[in-house]
């Protein structure tokens, strides 16, 4: 099982990309997740098109 702690790191950053990328809720069902499992990928990443204008 050589490698596996590497792979496990890929696919989450994977699936940090997707959530950020595409509805959190969409990636959940695509991967069988809860849709409040996916909102921890969220937890760094701010939408610039939400901010209010300086």
């Amino acid at each position: 099982m050589a490698g596996s702690g590497c792979d496990r790191i890929i696919r989450s950053n994977r699936l940090v990309d997707m959530v950020n990328t595409v509805d959190p809720k969409l990636v959940a069902a695509a991967f069988g997740m809860d849709p409040q499992a996916t909102l921890i990928y969220l937890a760094d990443h701010v939408d610039e098109g939400r901010l209010p204008a300086p």
